[in-house]
């Protein structure tokens, strides 16, 4: 694959991705959120730096649905998931790629153990009123963590090289 076709998937993406936000509100939904709570990650997305995890993506799907109906959102999602495979594959296999998904799913992992160590802390006996909303946010950050870092497992088992691939055809083993 050229240097000029990882550009292109990764950039069509991140075209998709900026088009989809220009069509939702930035200080609401999960939108708002993410642009709060992480933005120079959501630029980052956005400029194509970075690919979103599909989690996100999916939540800036439901923004859509609710301002645009779920029959659009459903419609649209089908490109999104096209152009997000063609983008993270690309992302993934350039150089340094596997170590860079290595390193997020240890990042990942050890957020994933942060949030269910708040979720155990969290809403039990706790007179605090913020206490069912910190539990709510805790399940979230739980589940979001969980489910990206199945992705990135996954996304790491796609890069992986096969069995044997570096070995010389006739070489050693061969019958």
């Amino acid at each position: 694959m050229t240097v000029h076709q990882q550009a292109y998937e990764v950039g069509a993406f991140a075209q998709y991705l900026r088009d989809l936000v220009a069509r939702l509100d930035p200080g609401r939904g999960w939108y708002g959120v993410f642009a709060r709570r992480d933005p120079s990650g959501m630029r980052s997305c956005l400029d194509g730096v970075e690919i979103p995890p599909w989690d996100v993506v999916e939540s800036l799907l439901a923004d859509l649905a609710a301002l645009h109906g779920a029959r659009f959102a459903e419609q649209v999602s089908v490109r999104a998931a096209a152009l997000y495979s063609a983008s993270a594959a690309t992302h993934d296999r350039r150089p340094g790629g596997r170590q860079e998904l290595v390193h997020r799913l240890e990042l990942m992992v050890r957020e994933q153990r942060r949030a269910a160590e708040r979720l155990r802390g969290s809403g039990q006996g706790d007179p605090d009123p913020a206490g069912p909303e910190a539990l709510a946010w805790a399940r979230d950050d739980h589940e979001r963590a969980t489910a990206r870092c199945a992705e990135l497992r996954n996304r790491l088992a796609a890069v992986a090289a096969p069995e044997g691939w570096f070995r010389a055809e006739g070489g050693e083993g061969a019958e």
